[in-house]
């Protein structure tokens, strides 16, 4: 009886139902994945891309995560693996050669526009931009995060938190 009862209360703080996508009524329809650092937004990029085949949609994974190093590489093989197409005209930030990070000289907010526009261009009717994961105090990448929102006008943004958010 209590298992039940914790369930029916977690059903109904988590929305009640099932919650189904917002897909915009002319495509591209335009998905945005935020989160914290290591949350599981690439691996969830793959995963939704792959899910949206099965349901008869063409979607575009787009590599605005320029500042982990490689995760441009990593959404390209998630994408190879689902097969679905990235759109990745930005190498992002690499390891340097002793180890140090490199940084990247990539516009993720250009490549989000590029992406909707390819999108469009090559009839893909889902767009999925991949965003760098960030810390709440990060101010630049925050600020990152609302101007590839504010310059796409996506129809989803999905929040994609892992089971250790309660300790962030």
């Amino acid at each position: 009886q209590i298992v039940k009862i914790v369930n029916e209360e977690l059903v109904g703080i988590l929305g009640g139902e099932t919650g189904r996508l917002e897909l915009a009524k002319t495509p591209p329809s335009v998905i945005m994945l935020a989160g914290l650092q290591g949350a599981g937004k690439t691996t969830l990029a793959g995963k939704l891309s792959a899910w949206l085949v099965k349901q008869g949609h063409t979607p575009l994974l787009v590599a605005c995560d320029l500042q982990r190093p490689g995760a441009v590489q990593q959404l390209q093989i998630v994408g190879e693996r689902a097969g679905v197409p990235v759109f990745a005209p930005e190498p992002g930030a690499a390891v340097g050669s002793e180890g140090t990070l490199g940084t990247s000289s990539g516009n993720p907010v250009q490549v989000a526009l590029d992406g909707v526009a390819e999108a469009r261009a090559k009839q893909h009717d889902v767009v999925i931009i991949d965003t760098a994961g960030r810390l709440g105090i990060d101010e630049e990448l925050m600020r990152q995060a609302s101007d590839i929102r504010d310059a796409t006008n996506p129809d989803e943004v999905l929040f994609v938190l892992d089971a250790m958010i309660g300790q962030d």
